[in-house]
Order: C-alpha cells, then sequence, then structure tokens
C-alpha cells in the first residue's frame, strides 16, 4: 500500500478561502511565534522587525532589518547566549519542527474540511 498526497493549489483555492483574515491571521501569528523561536537574537531588533512589519492578515511574515537577508541566507552561525535555539534559516526550522502542528491548526480553523487522502 502507497500514500499518494497530490496537492492541486487552484482546486485547494477554489474549495476553501484561506484568504479569510479568520484563517490567515491566526495562522501566521502562530507561524510567526514558532519561526521566531529560532530566530538570531543579538539586540532583538530582527524578531521586533517581524512583529512590525509582518502583514499577518496577508500571510506575510517579513523580517526588515539592513541585515536580515544576509543574516537568514548566509551567516551560518548564530549564538547561543541571547536565543539558545537561534539558527540561519529559521523559518526551515520552525516548518521542520512544527509543519504537523500547523496543519492540524489548519484543519481546526477550516472546519476539518482539510484532508490526506489515501491511494491504495
Amino acid at each position: 500500500m502507497s500514500i499518494k498526497i497530490q496537492f492541486d493549489e487552484a482546486r485547494v483555492l477554489e474549495r476553501f478561502d484561506i484568504s479569510d483574515p479568520a484563517i490567515m491571521q491566526p495562522m501566521a501569528e502562530e507561524i510567526l511565534a514558532d519561526c521566531n523561536e529560532f530566530c538570531k537574537m543579538d539586540t532583538g531588533a530582527l524578531i521586533a522587525s517581524s512583529l512590525i512589519h509582518s502583514r499577518l492578515a496577508e500571510g506575510k511574515l517579513i523580517w526588515q532589518t539592513p541585515y536580515a537577508k544576509r543574516q537568514y541566507w548566509e551567516i551560518r552561525t548564530a549564538y547561543a547566549d541571547m536565543n539558545p535555539q537561534a539558527t540561519w534559516r529559521w523559518a526551515e526550522a520552525a516548518k521542520e519542527r512544527y509543519s504537523e502542528k500547523w496543519a492540524r491548526q489548519l484543519q481546526a480553523l477550516m472546519g476539518g474540511k482539510v484532508r490526506i487522502e489515501r491511494d491504495e
């Protein structure tokens, strides 16, 4: 037996309005908090910028400092004195740890309408 997961984004968007702020806002808030758990921290400005600049109702998470892009993509080291879980590519680290939690939350927010079908 195998499990086959196909994602047809156009079909999903037809069936569910995930842009609804009642769904998008809480999902984005949760994902941002989880990402910031792994965000690099020195003065706290990087995390603070995400709280200021992210557009949660649109699902856009934004870390906006002059060095954010370089810290995320290029500098692989992270000091653990301010945040012991800090790492480069912090959103990927959060995704690896929390993607199943996010899927459960999305399913709950959408009233159980999201499902994975088995192909036998």
